[in-house]
């Protein structure tokens, strides 16, 4: 099918290149027209032509899977022989387009109209693909239309770089079983062991249940939720001979009445509906698969910016009256997308009982200083000037709206979180250090954190399920601690399934190199005192649907068994069971539960921060442990206040990117008072001591005095990366120069140490960090983007348990400080390559050593035995580092 799809594309391309792109203009404006804007697709034949062929394979599928129940209607091999494949293809779908299924197949008749008659030998090719597929009726019933868009057309926009992910079939099986099993309330109990009026209430709930994806794209998830459903209805009907429960019945109406999707894009609706009715082995009467408008409007009463899905904060019964108007006046703008298209009032339910999404992620705005105000883009493909202002304009109003409501339900929910830190019940309370204050922005989360707050609106409060695949950030990202305190508060948080499969991929969306997460979370009402969070690791993801389907019975029954780890064929994983006391005390990051792909270790490092304690034969080297903003000085600050300039304490950790940026030049050539680490390149970071590779230049006249007022308040001898870091090519994590310096790429901190004792604080902190347990500290800690890449932000250290150098004695300080010395100028091996037992590095092993006995010389004795108990560690993180990052 690659093949024909790829070569109808070359053929048409060549002959709209002849025609000046006409054909390409108008072909995007049946698929795409998103008024007044414009999208990264449009300029590429390669995937409107694409698109253009899954459309006719989709179609022609239909049309027979349609007409076996309409006995008038005739075979499309008899409109072929009668007219040729181009026309007898649209006289079949306009003979079915007489009884309606208008928005099913409409599209693809608009295509016919504007390909010319010599493609007619491609169309060919496609059609016989199409009669193919529909003589093997089980294709049908497994995501035909998705899988085909995903593998083809779906990869090409990839490519291309349009905004959209679509979530991987296995993850989404995966996902949408859990939702299920955990709405059911299979997940506590065996379906075996019910009995007959249990089964029947489980069919009941099922039949009568709301099914919705309010970002469905082609349907992946929703054809996953369907699947499982009438997997588990057959099931029941089968083991207890439920003689009257019809599975063909029960697919129809869930189809007709229960599954409603939505999305922002009408060929993406389209697909969806296809693959709906697909899966439905009756001929259906109507289905729920909308299209809310992304985009701006000239047009009463609908006038003005509009979000797509997002505009149901403003509430459902306003969309669905304008989305009503928009049917009958404005079809080609927005509607819904039906099998049969009876209009009216769009109807979308106040409740749903699962809502699963993969929601967009990136930030709407793209803010880097490399990309001109021309060239930037909102959605990550909306460029054009005024619209991209409108729906910004109109996206941060509703940012606000959520960010207050967020707030609201924190504050309210602060009694009701009981064990929550009482650091972070005063951020929530906003009584906390500026800098923390962060932790109560959502602004840079990007745009899945609004769609949460969208399924939470529209969630059923008796046991609804949400079922979202997220960014990992969502663990453990600042600009998400809003977002898990509504989790912790409204819902029992049920399943959190991360991969750490570096051949499989880190991922759960197609194409997507970005680290994700699949989160299950049921609403409740009231807490129970024995609810546990299960966090699973997947070593090896699973490949095709049914391991997604079974790997998720297979955690169910895992978790039961107690166990910690369980594979199931090619896929493996590990599990973390975690109760409610402790997701509350470690809100800041849940990242840490699923950090570390190796339980053993894992189990180690809790230990470890829980009793600041590090265990070596029958001595314990105690560890004095403290958040580290407790350790910084406080500076003063000047803010703007309106017309008035005031002066504001603050950390001193900072500067950010930025900032850096609007107030400074860097020079490599020019020395100037003001030394700087530039960039992040290997040789500049190879060892605890650097020295500057740049000078600050402040960066005009205007910024000349502020510039050089927060170089003086800000630049500090320790530096703690502040971007991306790539673990893989890294020696060292914390870096020290003699020299007080900022960064564009690191966070300068100062410590609020006895003077006389700072310089000897100082470098016992930096060698600290790049202990092994300062490093795994800061790994458990990390915010992970991309698989061995990731960093940790400005709140993330702030928050982090460090060494709390201030209670060391200066006798104590001193000999950390002489460790620093000896090995600070010497050039570990990258991370990776440290930990190996076998052959440990000796500048690791040597830091170790050196480190344990400055706290506690009597290990000067023990000297081999520490060695060989710190080989049996590493062995641990060896294992853990190849798992993680290959």
């Amino acid at each position: 099918m690659k093949v024909k799809i790829l070569d109808f594309t070359k053929s048409l391309e060549s002959i709209d290149k002849v025609r000046g792109g006409v054909i390409r203009e108008k072909i995007y404006d049946i698929l795409y027209k998103l008024y007044g804007l414009s999208i990264a697709e449009k300029k590429d034949p390669e995937v409107v032509f694409g698109q253009t062929a899954l459309s006719i394979i989709l179609s022609s599928v239909f049309y027979e899977h349609i007409s076996n129940g309409h006995s008038h209607l005739r075979s499309l091999s008899d409109y072929i022989r009668e007219s040729g494949y181009i026309e007898g293809l649209r006289r079949a779908l306009e003979d079915l387009l007489r009884i309606d299924y208008r928005e099913a197949i409409g599209v693809t008749l608009e295509i016919l109209d504007v390909i010319p008659r010599d493609i007619e030998y491609r169309v060919k090719d496609l059609v016989d693909i199409a009669l193919k597929i529909t003589s093997k009726r089980s294709l049908l019933k497994r995501d035909f239309a998705g899988r085909v868009y995903h593998e083809i057309t779906g990869d090409i926009a990839l490519r291309k770089g349009f905004a959209t992910f679509y979530t991987e079939i296995p993850a989404a099986y995966l996902l949408a079983t859990l939702a299920i099993y955990s709405l059911l309330g299979l997940d506590e109990k065996n379906i075996l062991e019910i009995t007959d009026e249990e089964a029947y209430k489980i069919i009941e709930r099922i039949k009568n249940s709301r099914y919705g994806d309010f970002a469905c794209g082609s349907g992946t998830l929703l054809t996953a939720v369907h699947n499982t459903c009438t997997r588990i209805a057959s099931a029941l009907k089968y083991y207890y001979d439920l003689d009257d429960v019809n599975p063909d019945e029960i697919a129809r109406k869930l189809v007709e009445e229960n599954i409603y999707g939505i999305d922002a894009l009408k060929y993406a609706s389209q697909i969806t509906a296809i693959n709906l009715a697909l899966l439905v082995p009756t001929t259906i009467t109507k289905e729920n698969v909308y299209t809310i408008y992304l985009g701006y409007l000239d047009y009463i009463p609908v006038k003005g910016a509009w979000l797509g899905s997002l505009e149901l904060l403003v509430g459902s019964q306003r969309v669905g009256g304008i989305l009503g108007y928009l049917e009958r006046g404005l079809q080609d703008v927005a509607g819904k997308v039906t099998i049969e298209g009876h209009f009216g009032r769009v109807e979308i339910p106040d409740k749903f009982d699962v809502i699963i999404m993969n929601p967009p992620f990136a930030r709407p705005t793209l803010r880097s200083k490399e990309v001109p105000e021309e060239e930037r883009s909102f959605f990550g493909f909306i460029t054009e000037e005024q619209p991209r202002k409108e729906l910004k304009e109109k996206y941060s109003e509703i940012l606000e709206q959520v960010t207050e409501k967020l707030r609201n339900i924190a504050k309210e929910n602060i009694e009701r979180l009981q064990g929550l830190p009482e650091e972070l019940k005063n951020i929530i309370e906003g009584v906390s250090d500026e800098k923390l204050r962060q932790y109560l922005n959502i602004g840079l989360a990007g745009e899945a954190l609004p769609f949460l707050y969208l399924a939470y609106k529209y969630i059923n409060e008796e046991g609804g399920v949400i079922a979202f695949v997220l960014p990992r950030a969502v663990l453990s990202g600042v600009q998400w601690f809003l977002a898990r305190v509504l989790l912790a508060s409204e819902f029992h948080v049920k399943y959190v399934i991360v991969s750490s499969d570096p051949e499989r991929g880190y991922n759960f969306s197609e194409g997507s190199s970005l680290s994700e997460v699949l989160l299950v979370a049921k609403r409740v009402r009231e807490h129970k005192p024995d609810e546990e969070t299960v966090f699973v690791i997947l070593t090896k993801k699973p490949r095709i649907s049914l391991e997604g389907m079974l790997t998720a019975e297979r955690i169910i029954e895992a978790v039961k068994r107690g166990e910690i780890s369980a594979s199931l064929g090619n896929v493996s994983f590990i599990i973390k069971r975690v109760k409610r006391e402790e997701l509350l005390k470690y809100i800041d990051n849940w990242y840490r539960f699923a950090s570390i792909p190796e339980p053993l270790l894992s189990d180690y490092m809790f230990k470890f921060l829980e009793s600041k304690t590090i265990p070596i034969s029958d001595l314990k080297v105690k560890i004095p442990l403290v958040r580290l903003h407790k350790l910084l000085k406080t500076v003063n600050v000047r803010r703007k206040r309106g017309k008035r300039e005031v002066y504001v304490s603050v950390k001193a950790i900072g500067i950010d990117a930025k900032e850096f940026y609007t107030l400074y030049n860097c020079s490599t050539a020019t020395i100037t008072p003001y030394p700087a680490l530039k960039g992040t390149e290997e040789r500049f970071r190879s060892s605890m001591k650097i020295r500057p590779n740049a000078y600050l230049i402040p960066k005009n006249e205007e910024v000349k005095e502020k510039a050089i007022e927060k170089f003086n308040i800000y630049a500090g001898r320790i530096l703690l990366p502040g971007v991306n870091i790539w673990y893989v090519t890294s020696r060292v994590i914390v870096l020290y120069s003699d020299q007080k310096m900022l960064s564009n790429t690191h966070y300068a901190i100062k410590l609020n140490v006895d003077p006389s004792t700072e310089p000897y604080a100082e470098k016992a902190l930096v060698l600290w960090f790049n202990t092994t347990w300062g490093l795994l500290t800061i790994l458990i800690n990390r915010e992970e983007t991309r698989g061995g890449w990731a960093q940790v932000k400005m709140g993330q250290w702030l928050l982090m348990p460090v060494l709390d150098v201030a209670s060391l004695d200066s006798e104590t300080i001193k000999r950390l400080a002489g460790v620093f010395d000896r090995y600070a100028e010497k050039q570990p091996r990258r991370i990776p390559e440290q930990f190996n037992p076998r052959d440990p590095d000796p500048i690791r092993l040597g830091i170790d050593i050196e480190f344990l006995e400055a706290l506690n010389p009597e290990l000067k004795n023990k000297h081999d035995y520490v060695k060989e108990k710190l080989l049996e560690l590493y062995k641990h993180i060896d294992i853990a580092l190849k798992q993680w990052i290959g």
